[in-house]
């Protein structure tokens, strides 16, 4: 069974937030809009590196900032990027950077099993193209997020 490189139930742009209290933010979007909690990646100093959730129909990502990061909290600049999974991660990031982008970060494998590369469009606002490669369990993402930080 091949990997699809846009994962099932999501659309093609998902909000990603930047929030500093991100455990809290997943509590009010559960109590305020009937959030469903999909997955959580906790870091080591209590933050969370990544999270996503469903309303209704939509997947959000959010997570806490941190200094590797491009987001930062919304009383900084700026704190909501659009996650954009495509087909072909490196074209369409290339693609992007020929139009005028600005490069954050380069196209490369991630540890949670995507392929992908941050820019900043002309305008300022982020945008996190990936292609998914790999289906991996929230207990495979842990154990290689846990790797990675102990050799960090």
């Amino acid at each position: 069974m091949s990997v699809k490189p846009i994962p099932e139930g999501y659309h093609s742009i998902t909000p990603y937030l930047g929030i500093k209290k991100a455990a809290e933010a997943i509590d009010f979007y559960k109590k305020a809009f009937g959030a469903i909690e999909v997955m959580r990646l906790s870091m080591p100093d209590g933050g969370i590196g990544h999270a996503e959730l469903r309303i209704g129909d939509c997947p959000i990502m959010l997570g806490t900032p941190c200094d590797q990061g491009p987001l930062s909290n919304p009383d900084q600049s700026p704190s909501v990027g659009l996650h954009l999974y495509v087909t072909d991660v490196d074209k369409s990031y290339q693609q992007a950077i020929a139009a005028g982008g600005i490069v954050v970060s380069q196209v490369k494998d991630q540890f949670y099993g995507d392929r992908s590369g941050t820019l900043k469009d002309p305008y300022g606002h982020l945008w996190f193209l990936a292609s998914r490669k790999e289906d991996l369990t929230q207990e495979q993402i842990e154990q290689r997020a846990k790797e990675m930080f102990q050799q960090g």
